[in-house]
C-alpha cells in the first residue's frame, strides 16, 4: 500500500480546513470582544463548559479524522474546536440580536493613553520573512461611570486630540445575552472611535 492513500489525503485536507476554521472562529471572537464590555473569561468559561459537556458524547466523531480510538485525543480535539464555535457564537449572537430598547449614551473618562510598537512583516524570499519597519498602534484606557474599564484602539489623530482626564461620549446597548456592546458612529456627536 502506498504511503499517500486517498484516505490520508482527504484526512489531511479536512484536518487543515478544520484548523483554519478554528483559527478564524477564535479571531472572530477576539474581534467582537473589542467592542464588548465584558471580562474575557466569562464568555470563555461558558464556551469551555459547553465544549467539555458536548465532548463527553460527541468525541467519537473525531475518530475518523485523528485515526485514533483513544478517548483523550478525540476529546481534546473536540473541546478545542467546539470551544471556538461556542465562543464565536456567544459574541456573534450577542452582537447580532441586540435589545433595541436598551440604547443609552454615557460619558467615559480617559484614564490613560499609551502606544504599542509593532512591526510590519517584510518578505525576503519565497519562504523567508523578517521583521520590517516599526509602526505605532494607539490606545486609550476608558473608565465608565459604573466603574468598568476598557482599553480601546483609536486612530493617531484621535489619540493626539484626546487628553487624559477628559470625557468622551459613548453609545452603548445591551446585547442578546446582556453583555454591553459599544456602538460605533451612531450619532453625530459620537466620534470617539
Amino acid at each position: 500500500m502506498s504511503k499517500y492513500s486517498s484516505k490520508n489525503v482527504w484526512r489531511s485536507i479536512l484536518g487543515g480546513t478544520l484548523i483554519f476554521l478554528c483559527i478564524v472562529l477564535y479571531a472572530m471572537a477576539a474581534a467582537l470582544h473589542r467592542d464588548t464590555l465584558v471580562d474575557w473569561w466569562i464568555p470563555a468559561a461558558v464556551a469551555l463548559i459547553l465544549a467539555l459537556a458536548s465532548g463527553a458524547t460527541m468525541w467519537r466523531i473525531w475518530i475518523r479524522l485523528t485515526d485514533s480510538s483513544k478517548f483523550i485525543i478525540n476529546y481534546i480535539c473536540h473541546t478545542i474546536f467546539f470551544c471556538g464555535i461556542f465562543l464565536a457564537a456567544i459574541y456573534g449572537i450577542n452582537r447580532a440580536f441586540p435589545r433595541q430598547s436598551t440604547i443609552w449614551e454615557t460619558e467615559a473618562v480617559v484614564e490613560h493613553k499609551y502606544t504599542k510598537t509593532r512591526h510590519h512583516r517584510q518578505r525576503v524570499s519565497r519562504r523567508v520573512y523578517k521583521q520590517g519597519a516599526p509602526y505605532k498602534v494607539y490606545y486609550i484606557g476608558l473608565e465608565l461611570p459604573d466603574g468598568r474599564r476598557k482599553d480601546m484602539q483609536v486612530t493617531a489623530s484621535r489619540y493626539n486630540r484626546i487628553r487624559s482626564g477628559s470625557t468622551i461620549p459613548l453609545t452603548l446597548q445591551k446585547g442578546f445575552f446582556g453583555m454591553t456592546i459599544i456602538l460605533k458612529n451612531t450619532s453625530k456627536k459620537n466620534t470617539t472611535l
